[in-house]
């Protein structure tokens, strides 16, 4: 995940090395270390190139949702027809 450095206190914070890094600058991190940069204050994600309605969609089906078979049920279902 890309990173905007807001600000910086040390050169290292939680074990993340920012020796090489300055204010200002876009950084590359794991998701783990972003997080940790950024509930720290010390970043903000960089949204740059994202476009204007970027965004994450996460699609999942309840048991309750028509048309889902539950395994248990698909065993019966086969054997029925």
């Amino acid at each position: 995940m890309r990173v905007r450095l807001t600000r910086k206190l040390a050169d290292e914070v939680d074990g993340i090395d920012l020796s090489h890094d300055h204010v200002g600058d876009i950084i590359d991190l794991s998701t783990r270390e972003a997080g940790t940069l950024i509930a720290e204050g010390w970043a903000e994600r960089d949204r740059r190139g994202e476009g204007p309605r970027a965004s994450i969609v996460l699609a999942f089906r309840r048991a309750t949702d028509p048309g889902h078979v539950r395994p248990d049920e698909d065993d019966h279902l086969s054997r029925a027809s």
